[in-house]
């Protein structure tokens, strides 16, 4: 699905397939982090309350860090999977596409990483967080602009 598809650039279906592949190469580990991020923040809600009761730091020091810590590992994450991506889809290897490709994959990752937090702070457990979350996958995917009607398809 990615390869070579960044050199092809004379048609308006070459534009539309990059467009696709950046699109699904991004939705691809960002729903990944989001689901993955869910479970995590489930466990660490318990300790979360334990320490609050106990007065040791209030709920915006807590997501705060929460925050705080997924910066280093998502920038780390967006760095490996954007040169291999943007390689791969043989895409011009200038330092400015390249960094903009790494600076829209980054703060994507990391808005589907604090929506998966969001999700889970905002219900009572990760199963129904990942219910919300995939409803909204979903919603998110009708409205992209790739879901081609069958009368345009070729």
């Amino acid at each position: 699905m990615f390869w070579n598809v960044g050199s092809k650039r004379t048609r308006y279906q070459d534009l539309f397939n990059s467009m696709g592949s950046m699109y699904a190469a991004v939705l691809f580990l960002g729903v990944q982090n989001a689901a993955s991020i869910q479970p995590i923040v489930h466990i660490e809600r318990t300790v979360f309350y334990r320490e609050k009761a106990a007065g040791m730091y209030s709920p915006m020091a807590y997501a705060f860090a929460q925050v705080v810590v997924e910066l280093p590992y998502i920038l780390v994450q967006a760095a490996t999977y954007g040169i291999i991506v943007y390689s791969m889809m043989a895409f011009e290897w200038s330092a400015a596409k390249f960094l903009w490709y790494i600076f829209f994959m980054y703060f994507t990752l990391l808005y589907f990483t604090f929506f998966g937090m969001m999700t889970m702070a905002i219900t009572p457990n990760f199963h129904v967080a990942a219910i919300i979350s995939t409803a909204f996958y979903g919603l998110w995917n009708l409205f992209t602009g790739f879901i081609v009607p069958r009368t345009v398809i070729h």
